[in-house]
């Protein structure tokens, strides 16, 4: 079915996939798996349809299932705005769509097309942040996930690492701020020929815009540099940078929580989590 080995619970969500396209009247004989991790996405090849559906995998070790709801919310939202970001589909009804426990949303199929620029990714990234200042959808949880990572940390067994990545999460950002990307890292932006486009909404949540930037700067902070992340910070205009330094701990606390929940799953994450965790423990201190 794909070249990427799936799961139990992804081989169930590519059937779930497969039986909603077909009540859209979209059949699909070779799906094209695009991505199986925290949700799975398939190409309903040649259909210049994407599905997401949310993972078999229940949480506090896969996402929480209404993510993939919460994301077709604010990219539509920001899309009608003309903010550079993958839509929803419109040759079908995008969603959400319910069925056998799996949640299906129908996105737009944008092939890949260039490289990088991290300079029109950072300009990009103030557009969604513009286009979403008067976001009114459902409500979306604050910056930093405190409550996912509480849950999350309680699931493993406790160490100072733990202690660690809750200490961090807990410096919530103050205020209530504006709708936000959620996990605005370079990796979740696509070059195509109608320039770089942003997807992966399912992280979406409220709070400063710095938030974001905070996302895209963090492999600059913790890798000990990356160049196209200062670029496209550069580009993306005015922001607070003593808030950015502040908020780069808080999201990667969020991530580096998910990392640790996953090592019985990818062991191969342990010496990377622990560096992370080194350099985190070096910043904050």
């Amino acid at each position: 079915m794909a070249s990427i080995r799936l799961t139990a619970g992804s081989e169930s969500a590519v059937a779930a996939v497969l039986a909603v396209a077909r009540t859209q009247g979209v059949r699909c004989e070779t799906p094209i798996v695009l991505r199986d991790a925290w949700h799975v996405l398939v190409h309903l090849k040649p259909h210049p349809v994407v599905a997401r559906c949310s993972s078999g995998i229940p949480f506090p070790e896969g996402p929480k299932p209404d993510d993939v709801v919460r994301e077709l919310h604010v990219a539509r939202h920001a899309a009608r705005a003309g903010a550079p970001v993958i839509p929803p589909s419109d040759d079908v009804d995008a969603g959400p769509h319910h069925y056998g426990g799996h949640i299906v949303t129908f996105w737009r199929y944008i092939a890949p097309e260039g490289e990088l620029d991290p300079v029109a990714a950072g300009r990009g990234l103030r557009l969604i942040h513009d286009a979403l200042l008067d976001y009114d959808g459902p409500p979306l949880p604050p910056a930093g996930h405190g409550d996912e990572v509480g849950e999350m940390l309680a699931a493993v067994e406790d160490s100072v690492d733990v202690q660690l990545l809750r200490q961090v999460a807990s410096r919530r950002p103050n205020g209530d701020g504006q709708a936000l990307h959620g996990d605005a890292h370079l990796g979740n932006c696509l070059a195509s020929s109608g320039g770089m486009l942003w997807h992966d909404l399912e992280s979406s949540c409220r709070g400063p815009r710095e938030y974001d930037l905070a996302a895209l700067v963090l492999r600059d902070r913790s890798w000990g540099g990356y160049p196209p992340g200062r670029e496209a910070l550069a580009a993306y205009g005015s922001h607070d940078a003593d808030l950015v330094d502040a908020l780069v701990p808080v999201y990667a606390a969020w991530i580096y929580a998910s990392m640790m929940l996953a090592l019985p799953r990818r062991p191969e994450l342990t010496p990377i989590l622990a560096e992370r965790l080194s350099w985190l423990r070096r910043y904050v201190g």
